[in-house]
């Protein structure tokens, strides 16, 4: 009996949303942005850096909800609530390091390699 409540236990923990510290970039081609200038990259930067940090959050939740559910009710919500925002995050965070690899590449103002 406890094997089994081990078990399940274990399974419930990996049907949780993933912590976003653990989730990779997708890779998005450097060609997306590639035609932009220094100044229209600085203004993708800042939005996009916010829409990462958004989706970091709701991710976080997620995860810690999971966490707690599997705890109490052996069952993670984030799936079934449409919370788990791995896909998206990971897509996001690609284009964010994207736009990175750009201005580094065009040594735009306050990159590390101006």
């Amino acid at each position: 009996m406890k094997k089994y409540l081990l078990l399940t236990m274990g399974l419930a923990l990996s049907a949780c949303a993933t912590s976003p510290d653990k989730i990779k970039a997708e890779y998005v081609p450097d060609t997306a942005y590639a035609s932009l200038s220094c100044q229209q990259l600085g203004e993708s930067e800042l939005k996009q850096a916010d829409t990462v940090s958004q989706l970091y959050n709701s991710q976080r939740r997620a995860h810690k909800t999971d966490t707690w559910t599997v705890l109490a009710v052996g069952v993670p919500l984030s799936g079934m609530l449409d919370e788990d925002k791995k896909e998206q995050f990971a897509r996001e965070k690609g284009k964010l390091d994207a736009i990175h690899r750009v201005q580094a590449a065009k040594s735009c103002p306050g990159t590390n390699n101006s």
